[in-house]
């Protein structure tokens, strides 16, 4: 496949992004580490009719739903209802806030090409649903429901072809379609697949009408650190501001690439805040396996082991790692004493 090189820029300060993209949870991208099948474990077989099963793509949980005849009906009928190509793009720019250009393009192009195809099933076997497992409004995992699929975190109901369909507010979002294939009744993902186009992505942040830290974030989430620069001169108040989810600036930046280093140079960054969620900048930056920058946040202050907060008790890396999210206690203790060795010798010094 040929790529063209060609940057396309889209600048869209519409509020439904706004509301849509906004960090609430933060939950992306949802490296999730346990009872998520090899993708050559997928059945395509006989699987239990409106069973679903999950596998991961590149890092990227995708959830695989056996269709019931009832639901390929209601699917035909729902195809008129495909939001707009210029509403469904928000879905995919969202992608490109916590993935990159690059993933969300090809997401994107793999996507559209069922859209555009008048592929009313969205899939390659209308008997099988293949799409993204991350919810495009905050970034939680959906579980699925009778009518569909749910966001846990605000209750926007998806259908089985991943349109929203109870809200009008997300109704340009939607769950997007992995590069994939079905060959021999097995599920190949197309490990290499490139764009043709690589979107820019990024909108026109300083002239969105939105409050300075919510600007921010914006520019942590697309990697402009000469942005956040700028709002940080223009309102030096962010860095001690939290979004509606209780997330603060250095949090966002944990998982980032270019922006921690900027904001671990200022004093009033705090390192041991939790969210809303439970979440610090340390466990951050461990879930989503950006270790470099754990040992960054350790040398500044940030400990893996467990702490009060106003009150409330922190559970430590180690907890956090089993408890929350299932990884395997061996797994855990690795990277905890790693984490731990690392304070030792930071006291040390």
């Amino acid at each position: 496949m040929f790529r063209r090189l060609t940057v396309i820029k889209f600048y869209d300060i519409k509020t439904l992004l706004i509301v849509s993209v906004i960090a609430a949870c933060a939950l992306l991208p949802l490296k999730l580490k346990a009872n998520f099948l090899d993708p050559a474990e997928v059945n395509l077989v006989d699987p239990p009719l409106d069973s679903v099963q999950r596998t991961i793509w590149n890092g990227y949980p995708v959830i695989i739903h056996r269709r019931t005849k009832e639901q390929l009906i209601s699917i035909e009928r729902s195809f008129q209802a495909t939001p707009s190509k210029s509403q469904r793009f928000l879905s995919y720019q969202s992608i490109a806030r916590t993935h990159g250009h690059e993933f969300a393009s090809a997401i994107m192009e793999f996507t559209e090409n069922y859209i555009v195809g008048q592929n009313v099933y969205m899939s390659e076997v209308p008997e099988f649903g293949i799409y993204s497992l991350v919810s495009p409004v905050f970034g939680c995992a959906v579980f699925k429901t009778d009518g569909g699929f749910t966001d846990p975190c605000n209750n926007v109901e998806f259908d089985f072809t991943g349109k929203v369909k109870n809200h009008a507010g997300y109704s340009h979002l939607r769950l997007t379609v992995p590069p994939h294939r079905v060959v021999n009744n097995k599920l190949e993902f197309i490990e290499d697949y490139e764009a043709k186009e690589i979107i820019d992505f990024t909108p026109n942040i300083l002239d969105m009408s939105v409050t300075a830290i919510e600007k921010a974030f914006f520019a942590i989430d697309f990697e402009r650190l000469d942005i956040l620069k700028k709002i940080k001169e223009q309102s030096p108040e962010i860095l001690t501001q939290q979004n509606s989810a209780g997330t603060n600036l250095v949090q966002m930046a944990a998982y980032h690439d270019t922006t921690l280093d900027y904001l671990l140079d200022f004093e009033n960054t705090k390192l041991e805040h939790v969210n809303n969620a439970g979440y610090t900048a340390l466990k951050f930056a461990v879930w989503n396996e950006k270790f470099e920058n754990a040992e960054k946040l350790i040398k500044h202050g940030a400990t893996p082991q467990s702490y009060f907060y106003n009150g409330s008790y922190v559970p430590s890396i180690y907890e956090f790692m089993v408890d929350e999210f299932q990884f395997t206690e061996e797994a855990a203790k690795e990277i905890y004493k790693k984490l731990i060795e690392i304070e030792k010798s930071v006291r040390n010094d």
